[in-house]
C-alpha cells in the first residue's frame, strides 16, 4: 500500500501520531544545553588551539579566572587595601574558589601588613604590583577557580556576586566583577532572550505573510495558516531532538530555530498551493493524491539541494557551524515529512467535498498579475537578463577578497551586556589588551635565562612598530633583587616548570594586522635564536586563527555545496542544460552578495561565510520549482508559454515560500546579538535575490539553450 493511501485512509491516527510527537518534543526541549564562547570555533585537532589550553594550563590563566575590579579616584590608600582585603575573605569562602590575588594580599605576603604611610604603600604597590594597579584609579583582583565545566564556572560566579554583596564598599568606591565565567552566564541568558524575541517575531511575520499572499490561494481562510502549523511543529520536533543529538543552544544555533520557522514552511505552501489547484477539478483523494505526487517530487529535489547546501556546513570541521548545518537540515526533513503527512492528513479531515467556486477561479489576484509582466519581460528579453547576470557575478567576484573579516568574538555578543562594557572600559583604561604570548620552552629556568629571554623580548619588539611593549620574568626579579625572591602567585604568569611565558602588547586590529604580526614574532624569534623549543599564542593568535578558519571554511563550503549538488542535479535530470540552470540563477544571488557586503561595509563573521553554501541550499529551490514547472508545461505548450505558465502558476507558491523565507531570516535582525543581525540581513537580501534570478535568470537560460539545440538540429533535453 503507497504511504499515500494510508494518509488519506486513516488521517485521524497519522493527526494524533505526530500529536503524541510534537508533544514529547516539547518536554525534551526543556533539556536543552546553552553554551557560549570561541571554543566552538575550532576543531580538537586543531594545533593553536591546543597550544593555547596548554598555556592557559600551565600558567594559570584560565579561561574560568574571575577579575574583580575596584575602581575609585585613587586606590592607593589604606581603606581600598583593606577593602581588597575584605572581599577576598568573603569570596574565598565561596565553593569551587581556589585563590584570591590582590595587590592587598600580595602586600601580606610579602611586607608582613599593609603600610600606614600611604606614601609608602604607594611606592611598594607602583614597584611590586604592578600588572594589578595599572592606573591610580583601578585596582584589580584576580580569583582562581576550579578547572572544571562551564556551567560549574558559571554558577560560581554567580556566587561570587552575592558574595561582594555581603560586603560594606565605602562611599566613592565602585566594585565591579568580569570575566570568561560572567560573561558566559550573561550570553546564555541574553540567548535565550533573543530567541524568544526572533522566535516571536518569526511567527507573526509569517501570518502577516500567509494573510498577504496565501489567504488569496485557499477556498477556506482557516487553511491559510496550515503551513504555518507544519513549520512550528517541525521547529518543536527539532527543538527536542538537539539535547538528544548532543546538539546546545549557541550564539550560532539560536538563530537557526526562528530562521527555520520560515523555510520549513515552504513544503507546506508548495503542497497546499497545488491541492487548491487540483481541488478545483478533482475529488478530494485524488487532488491530495496529485499533490503528494507531483509537487512532493518537486520538494523532494529541492530538500536534497537545500540539505546539501547546508551539510556542506561540515566539512570544515568547525563545531558551530556543524551544529547549525545539522539542526538546519534535520528540520526541513522534519517539515517535509509533516507536509507529506500531517498536513494531507488535516486537509483529508477538513474537506468533505470538492467545492468549484467559479468566481474565484476567474478572479485574477494582484500577485498573479505582477508575475505575468514579470513572465511577459522574461520571454521577450532572455538575453538581456543573462548578460546583466554575467555582469553582476563577475562584480560580485572581484571584490570578494576586499570584505572584511571580523574575527573579535566580543563583537559577537550583544554590546550592552554589562561584563562587555567592563572589557571596553578596561582597555580604555589599562591600554591595548591585543596580546601575544610567546612560550619558550628551556632545560631550566633561572636568571641568566631569564635574561636571555628578556633580550629575545627586546629585539622581537624592536622589529615590529605594532608591538609597543612587553612584559616578561625579568622586571619581577629586578624588582625583587633574585628569582628566589619573587612571590609563586606572580611569577606563575611567566614561567611554568621549565618554560617562560613573554607577553607581547600590540595595537594590532583586525585580521590582517593580527597575522602580519604574528609572522613578524615568529620571524624575529627564527632570526634571533633560542636553544629549545617554541610557540606563540594569545587571543591575536585565536583570532588570526578564527580568521584563517573563516576564509578556508567558506572556500571549502561553496566548492563542496557546488560540486555536490552539480552530481545530484545531473544524476536526476541527466542533462547538462538542467543541471545548470539553478546553478547559474544562484551564483548571480552570491555576486550580489559580496556586492552587498562590500558597498555596506558589512564584515564576514563566523556565521555569514556559510552564507554562500546556505544560498545554494535554499535560493536553488525556487529555480528547481520552475524548472520542473517548465519542464512539465513544455510538454504541452510552447516555450513562451511555458515559461509564463511556469512563472504565473507555480510563482504564486514560490513567492509566499519566499517572503515566508524573509520572514524567517528577517525576525533575525531583531536579535540582541550583532553577529545574528548581519547574517539575518544578509540573508533575507539573498533570499530575495535567488526570487528574483529564479523569475528571470532561470526561464531566460531555458529559453535560450533550447534555442541553440533547436539551431544545432538536436533534440531539446
Amino acid at each position: 500500500m503507497k504511504p499515500q493511501n494510508i494518509i488519506l485512509r486513516t488521517p485521524g491516527l497519522v493527526i494524533i501520531f505526530i500529536s503524541v510527537i510534537i508533544f514529547a518534543s516539547m518536554i525534551s526541549a526543556m533539556n536543552v544545553e546553552t553554551v557560549s564562547g570561541t571554543e566552538s570555533f575550532f576543531s580538537k585537532e586543531n594545533k593553536v588551539y591546543q597550544q593555547y589550553k596548554v598555556y592557559e594550563k600551565n600558567f594559570q590563566v584560565a579561561t574560568g579566572a574571575i577579575f574583580v575590579f575596584i575602581k575609585s579616584d585613587d586606590v592607593l590608600n589604606y581603606e581600598t587595601y583593606d577593602l581588597m582585603l575584605r572581599l577576598g575573605k568573603e569570596i574565598a569562602k565561596v565553593e569551587g574558589v581556589e585563590k584570591v590575588i590582590s595587590p592587598a594580599s600580595l602586600m601580606i605576603e610579602n611586607f608582613g601588613a599593609i603600610p600606614a604611610n600611604e606614601r609608602l604603600l604607594r611606592d611598594l604597590s607602583e614597584r611590586y604590583f604592578p600588572d594589578l594597579i595599572p592606573k591610580r584609579s583601578l585596582a584589580m583582583m584576580m580569583i582562581q577557580i576550579q578547572a572544571t565545566g562551564s556551567k560549574k564556572q558559571e554558577e560560581i560566579a554567580k556566587n561570587i556576586e552575592k558574595a561582594i554583596e555581603n560586603v560594606e564598599i565605602p562611599p566613592g568606591v565602585v566594585v565591579e566583577i568580569t570575566g570568561s565565567p560572567v560573561l558566559g552566564y550573561q550570553i546564555k541568558n541574553e540567548i535565550m532572550k533573543s530567541l524568544g524575541i526572533t522566535m516571536l517575531a518569526s511567527i507573526l511575520l509569517m501570518i502577516l505573510f500567509l494573510v498577504v499572499t496565501f489567504s488569496g490561494v485557499v477556498r477556506k481562510k482557516v487553511t491559510t495558516f496550515l503551513p504555518l502549523l507544519v513549520s512550528v511543529s517541525a521547529v518543536t520536533i527539532v527543538y527536542g531532538l538537539m539535547p538528544i543529538l548532543g546538539i546546545p543552544l549557541s550564539e550560532h544555533t539560536n538563530g537557526a530555530l526562528p530562521m527555520l520557522i520560515g523555510l520549513s514552511i515552504e513544503y507546506a505552501v508548495q503542497i497546499q498551493n497545488r491541492f487548491e489547484e487540483e481541488i478545483r477539478k478533482h475529488s478530494v483523494d485524488e487532488a491530495l493524491r496529485i499533490s503528494i505526487e507531483r509537487t512532493g517530487r518537486a520538494i523532494f529535489l529541492a530538500y536534497i539541494t537545500t540539505a546539501v547546501g547546508f551539510l556542506s556546513m561540515l566539512s570544515p570541521g568547525v563545531p558551530a557551524m556543524s551544529w547549525f548545518g545539522i539542526v538546519a537540515t534535520l528540520g526541513l526533513l522534519i517539515a517535509l515529512i509533516l507536509s507529506l503527512t500531517f498536513l494531507p492528513a488535516i486537509l483529508k479531515l477538513m474537506e468533505r467535498k470538492p467545492t468549484v467556486e467559479k468566481e474565484k477561479i476567474e478572479r485574477i489576484s494582484k500577485l498573479e498579475m505582477s508575475l505575468s509582466v514579470i513572465s511577459n519581460l522574461t520571454a521577450k528579453r532572455p538575453r538581456g537578463v543573462l548578460v546583466v547576470a554575467i555582469a553582476i557575478c563577475v562584480l560580485g567576484f572581484y571584490v570578494s577578497p576586499l570584505i572584511e573579516l571580523e574575527t573579535n568574538y566580543n563583537k559577537y555578543v550583544p554590546q550592552d551586556l554589562p561584563a562587555i562594557q567592563k572589557f571596553r572600559e578596561l582597555e580604555s583604561i589599562a591600554g591595548g589588551q591585543t596580546i601575544y604570548v610567546l612560550v619558550l620552552e628551556t632545560e631550566e629556568v633561572d636568571e641568566e635565562v631569564i635574561k636571555k629571554a628578556e633580550e629575545l623580548a627586546e629585539y622581537v619588539k624592536s622589529r615590529d612598530d605594532l608591538i609597543y611593549s612587553y612584559q616578561s620574568p625579568n622586571s619581577l626579579v629586578k624588582s625583587y633583587g633574585s628569582l628566589e625572591k619573587v612571590p609563586e602567585e606572580q611569577l606563575q604568569r611567566y614561567v611554568s616548570g621549565s618554560t617562560i611565558a613573554i607577553q607581547f602588547y600590540s595595537i594590532a586590529s583586525g585580521y590582517e594586522d593580527f597575522k602580519r604580526t604574528l609572522g613578524s614574532i615568529e620571524n624575529s624569534v627564527s632570526f634571533y635564536g633560542w636553544e629549545g623549543n617554541h610557540f606563540i599564542t594569545g587571543g591575536a593568535v585565536l583570532s588570526a586563527e578564527i580568521g584563517t578558519i573563516m576564509i578556508n571554511s567558506q572556500t571549502t563550503m561553496t566548492i563542496v555545496a557546488y560540486v555536490a549538488i552539480l552530481i545530484l542535479l545531473l544524476a536526476i535530470y541527466r542533462s547538462i542544460r538542467k543541471s545548470v540552470v539553478p546553478l547559474i540563477a544562484i551564483t548571480t544571488v552570491i555576486g550580489v552578495m559580496n556586492l552587498i557586503m562590500f558597498l555596506s561595509g558589512v564584515k564576514q563573521t563566523m556565521v555569514s561565510i556559510a552564507l554562500n553554501s546556505m544560498v545554494l541550499g535554499l535560493g536553488i529551490d525556487f529555480s528547481i520549482m520552475i524548472t520542473e514547472r517548465y519542464l512539465e508545461e513544455r510538454q504541452r505548450v510552447s516555450e513562451i508559454e511555458a515559461v509564463k505558465r511556469a512563472i504565473e502558476r507555480t510563482g504564486k507558491a514560490t513567492t509566499t515560500s519566499a517572503l515566508a523565507m524573509i520572514g524567517g531570516f528577517g525576525s533575525l535582525m531583531l536579535s540582541t546579538f550583532p553577529v545574528m543581525r548581519d547574517f539575518g540581513f544578509l540573508a533575507l537580501v539573498a533570499i530575495s535575490f535567488s526570487l528574483l534570478s529564479a523569475f528571470t535568470v532561470v526561464p531566460a537560460f531555458l529559453m535560450i539553450t533550447e534555442r541553440i539545440s533547436k539551431r544545432l538540429g538536436k533534440k531539446y533535453a
